[in-house]
């Protein structure tokens, strides 16, 4: 079988299984993305990155460690704050904000690099919205996209300077959603022309930034008849190709997610068709990987061939640098630097509980 270059993969627990490791030697994804089900201790999830490497291929290690709530690895790495937090922070100390910002980003990409783990799903540049399901909430950098592209930026700044692969999401902006995408389609009653006054500012701000964009499972009513982005032609396509002349990779979120309908298959092949160049499946059962790979096949043999093949070229030329060996995580946590960075850090979650109590998730 041919690598699937278009796949990320997930696997079901701390340690691969007989089954896990022969499909990756026969399939060779592009990656394989970590979640808290993989994660006992440092030691282990040393073994298991090692043990994902070692496989024919050895795929990037990506994950999702935005801060907050949504931090796959905690204890005894760093606590971070959620990005909401560091928003109250800038609104009463916007100097301080920025340092600590770049601080955390900088922290962030050093643990993730010393792990092994080239690619983190952050930062989000959805807007938080009042009234709109929480599933963004304290996940955005800000109420404003003004705030979102400060704050974020000043974030991305550290994380880049470590050589970690950043992606940006959930394009075209998720903060106004009135669903939760997990569970159904949100649907937003915008036009393109709206979303570009409001939604769209911090990822067309942010693109120089960002080698890799991940897609939202949310609908605009007056945007391709409605059809979630994920599957938008205009939106990946014409928006993000064409007109932004974007040469970074598209990822789609989960194909898993209930915002979706149709097959797994269904689901990826419609993905690709629309644009996106790396599809996630994140439900750690090879039955559902197969049938992504299906679908992937299913599209491009009905796409321009010209189109499959430049859509493969970012994908290797862009992930080729963050196939990284793991590092000595231990000695990072002892390095006397990284400790007072460290504290600092934390220091912000107890500082904006204080100032707001009822964003603290920590």
């Amino acid at each position: 079988m041919k690598p699937q270059i278009h796949l990320i993969i997930a696997i079901q627990g701390p340690e691969l299984t007989e089954a896990e490791e022969a499909f990756l030697n026969q399939v060779r994804p592009s990656g394989v993305i970590l979640f808290g089900r993989n994660v006992t201790g440092l030691k282990q999830i040393g073994t298991l990155i090692k043990a994902i490497g070692e496989t024919s291929g050895a795929p990037t290690i990506w994950i999702d460690q935005e801060g907050g709530r949504v931090q796959r690895l905690r204890d005894p790495l760093t606590r971070y704050p959620s990005p909401y937090q560091f928003a109250l922070l800038a609104r009463k100390d916007p100097i301080r904000a920025e340092r600590l910002l770049f601080t955390a980003g900088r922290l962030c990409g050093e643990e993730l690099r010393a792990l092994g783990i080239g690619v983190n799903c952050a930062p989000v540049l959805d807007i938080r919205e009042e009234g709109a399901d929480p599933v963004i909430g304290e996940r955005a950098f800000g109420s404003h996209f003004s705030e979102v592209i400060l704050n974020a930026t000043s974030w991305l700044h550290g994380f880049r300077q470590t050589g970690v692969m950043p992606i940006g999401k959930h394009f075209p902006g998720h903060g106004a959603a009135q669903t939760d995408s997990h569970r159904a389609l949100p649907v937003l009653d915008k036009s393109l022309k709206a979303m570009g006054k409001w939604e769209l500012n911090p990822f067309r701000a942010m693109l120089g930034y960002l080698p890799g964009l991940m897609t939202a499972h949310l609908a605009l009513s007056r945007v391709d008849d409605g059809v979630p982005a994920t599957w938008s032609r205009t939106l990946l396509h014409t928006v993000l190709r064409q007109k932004w002349n974007y040469s970074g990779v598209i990822v789609s979120d989960a194909l898993e997610m209930g915002a979706l309908h149709g097959t797994l298959e269904d689901r990826a092949r419609l993905a690709i068709l629309a644009g996106c160049d790396l599809l996630l499946c994140c439900t750690g059962r090879l039955e559902d990987n197969e049938a992504v790979i299906a679908g992937i096949a299913r599209a491009t043999k009905s796409m321009d061939a010209a189109e499959i093949e430049a859509s493969r070229r970012r994908v290797r030329h862009i992930l080729a640098p963050y196939r990284m060996q793991p590092e000595s995580i231990r000695r990072l946590l002892k390095d006397p630097g990284y400790r007072k960075r460290r504290q600092q850090v934390e220091s912000v979650a107890e500082e904006a509980f204080a100032i707001d109590p009822t964003q603290s998730t920590i």
